[in-house]
C-alpha cells in the first residue's frame, strides 16, 4: 500500500505537467487569425467595408461581426449587411461587406468607427482584436501600375476591387501570341522562298513572308499599346479611387424625430472635404 501511495505521488505531478503541456499546445494550435487593413467608403447609399483575414487556418471557418459607432462611442445598429459577414467566412484578402443604409433607414451625419471582429466557429472566446479605420478605399498607384505591367487589367481590378478587367490581359497576351505566330510564319515562308526553284513560287513565297512580317508588326504594336495604355490607365484609376475615398472618408451620424412615422430616427450624412 505504501509503495502504491509513493507511486501515485510520483505519477500525479507528471500527469499535471503532461496536462499543462497538452493544454498549452492546444492553445498554441488555435488559429491566430488577424483582421487587418479595415477600410470603408461610400458607394451611393451603401457603406462598403473591406478587410483582410490573415493568418487563418486552411479550411477553418470564422464568424465575422461588424460594430459601427460614432467617435463618441454611440453604437449604430446595422442590420442590412451582406457579403463576407456572419458565419462561415474563410481566410483571405479583399473581403467585402456592404451595409445598405437605405434599407435600414439610415444616413450618415457624424464621424464613425468601424470594427471588424473574427472568431473561429465555436470558439466565441477567441475573438481577435479588431483594426480600426477612419479612411477607406486607399489604393497604391505604383502597386496598380506594377500589376498591369505583369498582366494588363490586373491593376484596374485591384483599383476597382474586381471587375472584368482581365479581358484586357487576354487581349494583350493574345496580341503577343499572334506576334510570335506571324514571326514564325514569316521566317518559314522566307526559308521556303530561298529554296524555291521557280520564279512564280519564289514571288509568292516572298510576298507571303512580307505580308506575315507586316502582320507581326501590327500585332506587336497593338500589344505594346495595350500594355502601356493599361499601365497608365490603372495608375489613373487607382488615383481616382483614392480621391473619391478621401472625399467620402468623413461619415457622420445624428438623429431626429420623424412626425410622420412618430418615431425617433437615426440620420446619416456624408460630409465632403
Amino acid at each position: 500500500m505504501r509503495n502504491f501511495i509513493q507511486l501515485t505521488r510520483s505519477i500525479v505531478p507528471l500527469l499535471i505537467i503532461a496536462g499543462l503541456t497538452f493544454f498549452n499546445h492546444a492553445a498554441l494550435a488555435q488559429s491566430k487569425v488577424k483582421v487587418e487593413n479595415v477600410k470603408f467608403f461610400m458607394e451611393g447609399e451603401k457603406l462598403v467595408i473591406t478587410y483582410d483575414l490573415n493568418k487563418a487556418k486552411a479550411n477553418e471557418a470564422y464568424e465575422i461581426s461588424v460594430e459601427i459607432a460614432t467617435t463618441a462611442g454611440t453604437k449604430i445598429r446595422a442590420f442590412a449587411l451582406s457579403g463576407d459577414v456572419g458565419p462561415n467566412v474563410y481566410g483571405g484578402n479583399y473581403k467585402r461587406i456592404v451595409w445598405n443604409l437605405a434599407e435600414d433607414n439610415i444616413y450618415i451625419d457624424d464621424e464613425i468607427v468601424v470594427e471588424v471582429t473574427a472568431e473561429p466557429m465555436g470558439q466565441k472566446t477567441a475573438a481577435t482584436k479588431p483594426d480600426r479605420s477612419y479612411t477607406g478605399g486607399q489604393k497604391s498607384v505604383g502597386g496598380a501600375m506594377l500589376r498591369s505591367l505583369a498582366l494588363p487589367g490586373w491593376g484596374n481590378s485591384y483599383a476597382a476591387d474586381g471587375g472584368a478587367y482581365w479581358l484586357v490581359g487576354v487581349a494583350g497576351y493574345g496580341c503577343l501570341g499572334a506576334t510570335l505566330y506571324f514571326n514564325n510564319a514569316s521566317y518559314n515562308s522566307y526559308q521556303d522562298y530561298k529554296e524555291a526553284t521557280t520564279a512564280g513560287e519564289r514571288d509568292q513565297l516572298f510576298q507571303d513572308a512580307s505580308d506575315q512580317k507586316d502582320m507581326q508588326n501590327i500585332f506587336l504594336i497593338a500589344a505594346g499599346a495595350i500594355w502601356v495604355g493599361d499601365i497608365i490607365w490603372s495608375g489613373l484609376h487607382a488615383a481616382a479611387v483614392n480621391k473619391k475615398a478621401a472625399a467620402q472618408s468623413k461619415v457622420m451620424v445624428g438623429s431626429y424625430y420623424d412626425p410622420i412615422a412618430q418615431a425617433p430616427m437615426i440620420t446619416l450624412r456624408l460630409r465632403l472635404k
